[in-house]
């Protein structure tokens, strides 16, 4: 999957990072979501909606 993080960087406008350790990554991005999940609720409501 060479280049994918480029890829999606420019489809996205997003940055983008590839990280020599995915499942602290994993575990690091759960805590936030747990951390913001109001926001998440908002988010995949409108979602819904759409």
């Amino acid at each position: 999957l060479r280049g994918m993080d480029r890829l999606l960087a420019e489809e996205t406008g997003m940055p983008v990072t590839v990280t020599d350790d995915p499942l602290a990554a994993v575990v690091m991005g759960t805590g936030r979501a747990v951390e913001e999940i109001e926001v998440l609720k908002k988010v995949l409501v409108a979602s819904k909606r759409s």
